[in-house]
């Protein structure tokens, strides 16, 4: 059995409500997608005995139980809370915060800055929270502030799932992250 796609099982699609056919779990193999109306992101991957145990082939490594094909589901969440370190300064005044990195979807946090008249951050108000697999980074132009936040749904959860235990996939298909 090889890791290639068409040895992907046919109802792996089932996870995204896809209907069970070829075609389906061909485009699940090896995705890392966000499915954005389920807030999540799946893949289905082949995994030989040496990725499941591995750390240096894949750092999923220690998360999986058995080598085969395994469903890897990321979930997301919205940024829910954010603050500025105290003595922060913003000598452009008040801007807004710029979020990136964190395996977004379509919709990225935003979030403003209100500075006093010595241009000392007094507040950040998050407007939108956004949809992130992990912890986005955030960055104030100008700004020496370092940022905290709070991820609310199901945002930095990975889940790996085997499907099909089997110790004698083969090939060099998509490594599961």
């Amino acid at each position: 059995m090889t890791d290639a796609n068409t040895g992907v099982p046919i109802y792996a699609g089932t996870a995204l409500n896809l209907a069970p056919t070829r075609a389906n779990a061909n485009v699940i193999f090896a995705n890392a997608n966000v499915a954005q109306a389920f807030s999540e992101a799946v893949g289905v991957y082949g995994v030989d005995t040496q990725e499941a145990t591995n750390t240096q082939v894949t750092p999923a490594a220690t998360k999986m139980a058995h080598a085969g094909w395994v469903q890897r589901t990321a979930g997301m969440g919205a940024v829910l809370t954010i603050t500025a370190n105290t003595g922060s300064y913003s000598p452009d005044g008040n801007i807004f915060v710029t979020f990136t990195n964190g395996g977004t979807g379509s919709t990225v946090a935003n979030a403003s800055i209100v500075t006093n008249g010595a241009k000392l951050i007094t507040s950040v108000t998050l407007n939108s929270g956004g949809l992130y697999l992990t912890t986005p980074t955030a960055t104030a132009v100008n700004s020496n502030a370092v940022f905290t936040m709070t991820m609310g749904g199901r945002a930095n959860r990975t889940q790996y799932e085997t499907l099909v235990a089997t110790g004698t996939i083969t090939g060099n298909g998509a490594v599961i992250i």
